[in-house]
């Protein structure tokens, strides 16, 4: 697939079907995530992919935006690992450094036949407790993965852009 035909084919999917996700496209799919660039390459993105009848209940409890995707991909941050500014106290990269993985592995779902939708619907500290997961990992998003149902169509707005002259300035 050209890559620009991938870029326009992806859609936030909030409806899946039932069929099962094989782990070798999962495990493609996080090994994108893997490969994303980070900050002086502290590699800070960590994954937790929830396929289990009992943690995909579990993360039910957190978020309502599953949308019946049979595998959750939660993208954390760890705190340990992370770049700082030395120029702007403060300042670190670990949701940049998470989103660029979690944006590799967005477009390695389309190019594997599946759908996902980027969420950020969820408390950090509910999610942290019912997934025991210790202080230094920080949640970012969560990317609920699977194949789009048959009636699953791009939102209403998914295809409105603003103009490149509206958006960027040359100098």
């Amino acid at each position: 697939m050209e890559f620009r035909d991938l870029l326009n084919q992806r859609y936030s999917v909030r409806k899946y079907s039932n069929k099962e996700v094989a782990d070798e496209k999962i495990n493609k799919i996080v090994d994108a995530g893997r490969i994303a660039p980070t900050a002086t390459n502290s590699q800070p993105q960590r994954f937790l992919v929830l396929k289990t009848e009992e943690a995909l209940k579990k993360f039910d409890e957190v978020s309502r935006m599953r949308y019946g995707a049979p595998v959750v991909i939660v993208v954390l941050a760890d705190m340990n690992n992370v770049w700082e500014s030395s120029i702007e106290p403060g300042y670190n990269t670990s949701e940049m450094d998470a989103s660029i993985a979690c944006t590799y592995m967005m477009l390695e779902t389309v190019n594997q036949g599946l759908g996902c939708v980027w969420v950020r619907y969820f408390n950090s500290e509910e999610l942290r407790n019912i997934f025991d997961l210790s202080d230094n990992l920080k949640p970012i998003c969560v990317l609920p993965v699977g194949y789009p149902s048959d009636d699953s169509t791009p939102a209403e707005k998914h295809s409105i852009r603003n103009n490149l002259e509206d958006i960027v300035t040359y100098m």
